[in-house]
């Protein structure tokens, strides 16, 4: 069971990363929240893991918060979740927006999540409505080394674009959305809609996309 990897950050995409521990290159998969705080590539960077293994893979799932990791495991434990789901679902919204909407039982905002329907929604609020106690404490909560868990405000300016946008990044972004369970066609049509100067931007334009799809 692998808790955590400290190492250099090899490569980042906004639904994985590659973290370079010693020589050896581990793939962990990551939700949008933790792109976000990423280093730059070359740089130093410390992730708290949850290991999946199955019989056909082992896979990584890797936060930068023990927030983020705390409730992708609550979630995760929900039948008909899953991690895909669980990672969406902290690409979607921030830890605290999560726990929030559980306790205030808003299934209309919980099923804006892509691939959770009301149904599903509704079963995670009443799956977890009674475990809640113990999730806002680790809200606060983060591991050494960790960065805090500063919730997005999807109101504040986007930063000014560094450069246009390429090719490679635009594939990058469709295979991060099918990766939260929306189809290609719809994500190339929704990514084309978006400012030059959103698209410069993995994260602002991901949030963007998802913005739109989630309506």
């Amino acid at each position: 069971m692998i808790a955590h990897l400290r190492g250099i950050l090899a490569e980042k995409e906004p639904h994985q990363v590659v973290v370079d521990v010693g020589g050896v290159g581990y793939r962990v998969f990551i939700p949008l929240s933790t792109f976000e705080r990423l280093p730059g590539i070359g740089e130093a960077v410390h992730l708290v893991t949850v290991t999946h293994v199955r019989e056909d893979a082992f896979l990584l799932h890797g936060f930068a918060t023990a927030a983020e990791r705390e409730v992708f495991v609550v979630l995760n434990s929900v039948t008909g979740i899953g991690a895909r789901l669980a990672m969406a679902a902290l690409s979607t919204f921030a830890p605290d927006a999560l726990v929030s909407a559980l306790a205030q039982e808003d299934v209309t905002l919980l099923a804006r999540i892509p691939g959770i329907g009301k149904r599903i929604a509704m079963r995670l609020v009443v799956e977890l409505k009674d475990r809640l106690p113990a999730l806002p404490a680790t809200i606060s909560g983060t591991l050494p080394d960790a960065q805090p868990a500063n919730p997005i405000d999807p109101n504040a300016a986007p930063p000014a674009p560094s450069a246009p946008v390429q090719p490679s990044l635009r594939q990058d972004l469709i295979s991060a959305l099918v990766n939260l369970g929306y189809r290609a066609p719809d994500a190339e049509r929704v990514l084309r809609t978006l400012p030059p100067d959103e698209l410069s931007d993995p994260a602002i334009a991901l949030r963007a996309a998802l913005k739109i799809l989630s309506r």
